[in-house]
């Protein structure tokens, strides 16, 4: 992988908001009587309260098998056809990540990475992943799409005839053979009803060919994203029984929203958070909100 990440710490984190949301409220209870949050302990603690939490990875693990081309319409390639028979097994599957912001709190980033194992000989291959930049016109265009594998092993897009002529003259040429209506749709059907409900978000990913994958989405309005949901296709020598995930997750807050609402006490705060709240954006993370987990997965025969 080229850009490595740096989780973030969430104990550090929640003690950190907790010394904040303190401090914030002895300033605010001198300015407001004690009688009730004010304004920057109100945001603090939508904050410390927001939830960022994955779904279970073994709700759409599935085997891929040559038959599971030919049923959806598809000629699997021959090279992944010869894969299958000889050196690997192949498996999709879907991570969701849930962000349940409090009211007002605002998030700008959110980034998931997944770690395959175990290493060595018995090592997972990552695939493709979905979405990736290359999508990001078509998922920006706000309407309801399936997500589906194609005989490459890379990703097709199904939408409604009567969207397909309005959205095509803002899909990339190198795409254009990859969307289809929903009624012509020839591929294993990955994500039905996909729909992705922000704007022209910044969309990164990195993992292909490895056993580590990320993706980090950017976006104004990170907040109204709900239900994030990423694909996965990988592999793993035959005769694996049983694969290591081990998932993090964070959403970023918007600083500039933080320290808008902490303004009236901002001069009051003690010099540690005076000097994090003037690095804007870039102490986002250390007040982030995620998760992390591990998980021991069966493979589907």
């Amino acid at each position: 992988m080229t850009d490595e990440l740096t989780p973030p710490n969430p104990k550090e984190a929640d003690a950190l908001l907790s010394d904040l949301l303190q401090e914030v409220q002895k300033w605010e209870g001198t300015l407001a009587g004690g009688t009730k949050l004010g304004m920057g302990a109100e945001a603090v603690n939508s904050l410390f309260r927001t939830k960022v939490n994955f779904g279970n990875p073994k709700d759409k693990l599935i085997r891929l098998t040559d038959g599971t081309f030919k049923n959806s319409g598809t000629e699997l390639l021959d090279i992944y056809k010869q894969q299958m028979q000889e050196q690997f097994d192949f498996y999709y599957m879907t991570i969701s990540v849930d962000l349940r912001p409090e009211r007002g709190a605002e998030f700008w980033r959110l980034t998931c990475e997944l770690d395959f194992g175990p290493k060595g000989s018995k090592e997972p291959i990552i695939q493709s992943l979905f979405p990736t930049s290359q999508w990001r016109s078509v998922m920006s265009f706000g309407v309801g799409t399936d997500v589906g594998l194609n005989g490459n092993l890379d990703w097709s897009i199904g939408v409604d005839s009567s969207q397909l002529a309005q959205l095509l003259p803002s899909i990339p040429d190198n795409l254009k053979a990859s969307v289809a209506t929903k009624d012509n749709f020839k591929a294993f059907l990955a994500v039905p009803a996909y729909r992705y409900e922000l704007g022209y978000s910044e969309i990164i990913s990195n993992g292909e060919g490895s056993s580590l994958c990320y993706w980090r989405i950017e976006d104004e309005n990170l907040q109204r994203i709900g239900t994030a949901k990423f694909a996965i296709v990988f592999k793993v020598p035959k005769g694996t029984d049983s694969i290591t995930l081990r998932g993090t997750v964070w959403a970023e807050p918007k600083m500039n929203w933080l320290t808008a609402a902490l303004e009236d006490v901002a001069a009051a705060l003690s010099e540690r958070f005076q000097r994090l709240l003037g690095q804007g954006d870039d102490a986002g993370s250390q007040f982030a909100r995620g998760d992390a987990e591990f998980w021991t997965l069966t493979l589907p025969k």
